[in-house]
């Protein structure tokens, strides 16, 4: 009798011991909203050549060499920058500073290098 009071006392503790030890972890927070990761995003530079501008559509268009082969990226164009582009012209060599939202790129500020 003495046996099977110590295994239903047995049943009972164990899960109540053991019970926390198999409890889930929290989820991680959640990733902040396309406007929150512009506040955050890191600005990045390069320069290079301006190939097209169009002020209307509000898009530039960067001539750059990487690994020694000519690469050319098209950027929207924030409105800071756009009166700085009306004073460009293809062919001219150029410093942008852009960050990447949402996976495009931005010219935060584009220049005469």
């Amino acid at each position: 009798m003495k046996t099977l009071e110590f295994l239903m006392v047995a049943a009972a503790a164990v899960p109540a011991l053991t019970g926390t030890a198999f409890a889930q972890a929290p989820k991680p927070a959640t990733p902040p909203a396309h406007a929150e990761d512009a506040a955050k995003a890191a600005p990045k530079s390069f320069t290079g050549e301006l190939v097209r501008a169009d002020q209307a559509a509000r898009t530039a268009t960067v001539k750059h060499m990487v690994d020694k082969s000519p690469m050319q990226l098209t950027f929207g164009v924030e409105d800071g920058a756009l009166s700085a582009l009306a004073g460009l012209k293809p062919g001219d060599q150029v410093k942008v500073i852009y960050v990447e939202m949402g996976g495009k790129r931005i010219i935060k500020s584009i220049v005469k290098a």
